[in-house]
């Protein structure tokens, strides 16, 4: 009878069921082995990624690469604009007020007669200013002048007419100084008086004063007298002395055609026309000069 030694190795059979034991121990504690079918799919899935991330890659980088790029050129724009705000942004300077100046050689002038000089001069911080000067009669544009040296002069028109002009100089800067001085303007007055008024005011004067022959004063006037003192007060014009060399110092007119302040001559003596029917004289010794009506039947009217 044989007995078995429990410690002698067990057969190749017992090492192979130990074995299976044991891997069977594995897949349990492991889970089932996948099937073939599933393997396929998790495989695929494994390579469809793989793609996707290699497909993707580029793109990234590309998108990177190319944002980079955009981010500098917006830097240098940035630093590009803040030099020309910088360039473009000069300090300013405050524009000066002109100071214009209105000078007239007469502030009173007779119609038709030469006209009153106008002066215009302008100054900026205490210099000359270039430019010009716009001159107006009210609303009327009379004329532009360039001024030299701060300088500007105008002879008024002898078409003014009678009446208060209130003349206006509109200073402007030179293209050179339009951004330091600003435009500025003053106005002046002058009065125009017609012919006849002036006449016809200043004879008036006198009126009372007694014939005197011979007389070329206010403290006497003979005929001919007053007329040539009225006529030279006047500033009108230098008459001769007598009446008969006075009737062809103007130009012989109508009685229809006539003005205040015409001559009014006949043989022997000479007046001054008021219009009308009236007129101013000396009249003989022991009157006075007086307002008085035409006498004469047929006088000659003469327009100095």
């Amino acid at each position: 009878m044989l007995i078995r030694n429990s410690s002698a190795p067990e057969p190749a059979t017992n090492q192979a069921e130990s074995t299976r034991d044991a891997d069977h121990s594995i897949a349990v504690a492991s889970g089932p082995a996948p099937t073939s079918a599933l393997r396929r799919i998790v495989i695929a899935g494994i390579a469809a990624t793989a793609t996707i991330g290699l497909v993707l890659s580029p793109s990234v980088t590309t998108s990177a690469n190319a944002a980079a790029p955009t981010a500098a050129s917006a830097t240098v724009t940035a630093k590009a604009t803040t030099g020309l705000k910088a360039t473009a942004s000069p300090k300013k300077t405050s524009r000066a007020n002109a100071i214009v100046k209105l000078k007239l050689s007469k502030k009173r002038v007779v119609q038709s007669k030469r006209g009153a000089k106008l002066t215009v001069r302008v100054k900026a911080r205490g210099k000359k200013a270039s430019g010009t000067v716009r001159l107006f009669d009210g609303k009327r544009h009379l004329t532009t002048k360039r001024l030299v040296r701060g300088k500007a002069s105008y002879r008024l028109p002898r078409s003014l007419k009678p009446g208060s002009h209130r003349l206006t100089a509109k200073f402007a800067p030179s293209r050179a100084t339009v951004r330091s001085v600003r435009p500025s303007h003053a106005s002046i007055r002058v009065r125009v008086i017609s012919r006849s008024a002036l006449i016809v005011t200043e004879a008036k004067k006198h009126v009372g004063i007694r014939y005197r022959s011979g007389g070329t004063t206010p403290s006497g006037f003979d005929c001919s007298g007053f007329t040539r003192y009225v006529y030279k007060k006047t500033g009108l014009k230098n008459l001769p002395a007598s009446s008969s060399a006075q009737r062809f110092v103007g130009k012989r007119i109508s009685r229809a055609n006539a003005k205040p302040g015409d001559l009014i001559w006949s043989p022997g003596h000479v007046g001054i026309y008021l219009g009308g029917n009236k007129q101013i004289d000396a009249p003989r010794p022991g009157k006075t000069i007086q307002v008085r009506a035409i006498w004469q039947s047929n006088p000659t009217f003469i327009r100095v």
